[in-house]
């Protein structure tokens, strides 16, 4: 059961689902600036991912080899300058590209995080997408935290990570959506 959580609760599912609903969340953003931010920030970096696991490059689609992650981040960050250029050319609103500026700085601090230390991606952007999805919303608190606590089970009874690993991915999640926040104070 902890496995089909983590696989249901990937961060490219979660990160996809948070893009291509923030049209729904945010009234300012279209739909095709929303598809595009998902192109590039998840479904691109994904299709690497793949073509690697194809390949032999990684161990598996987690990448829980954390020796295997480094080149990975940096393809996806590649793409998502390219999706915020392709943005800016769309001229795309602030809200879309506040989403997509805090997925990458959540990548930046992962990897930075990741050269010393396995921290829980799974963690990092599930707590992200859970409290940007809850955003103005309180009363989904519970919900989020109840969230959190599934996806931390299933990432500790699954073998892939410690408990304090577990932690230091939420934090990283709690610390990216703040960052967002601001991000959405200065960007509008």
């Amino acid at each position: 059961m902890a496995l089909v959580v983590s696989h249901v609760l990937s961060p490219v599912a979660l990160a996809t689902l948070l893009l291509l609903s923030t049209p729904l969340r945010r009234a300012q953003v279209i739909w095709s600036d929303a598809l595009v931010a998902a192109l590039f920030t998840t479904i691109i970096p994904w299709l690497v991912l793949l073509a690697a696991k194809l390949r032999g490059m990684v161990t598996d689609m987690h990448v829980t080899q954390r020796r295997q992650r480094h080149r990975l981040y940096a393809l996806t960050a590649g793409s998502i300058l390219g999706g915020l250029l392709l943005l800016q050319v769309m001229n795309a609103g602030a809200a879309m590209f506040r989403e997509v500026l805090a997925i990458l700085l959540g990548l930046l601090v992962v990897s930075v995080v990741n050269l010393w230390w396995k921290v829980s991606v799974h963690l990092s952007v599930g707590t992200y997408v859970a409290l940007q999805a809850a955003d103005g919303m309180g009363g989904y608190m519970p919900v989020v935290v109840a969230g959190i606590a599934v996806l931390s089970w299933a990432r500790i009874r699954s073998g892939e990570h410690t408990a304090s690993q577990v932690c230091g991915g939420v934090l990283v999640g709690v610390a990216i959506h703040y960052a967002s926040n601001l991000l959405g104070t200065v960007l509008n």
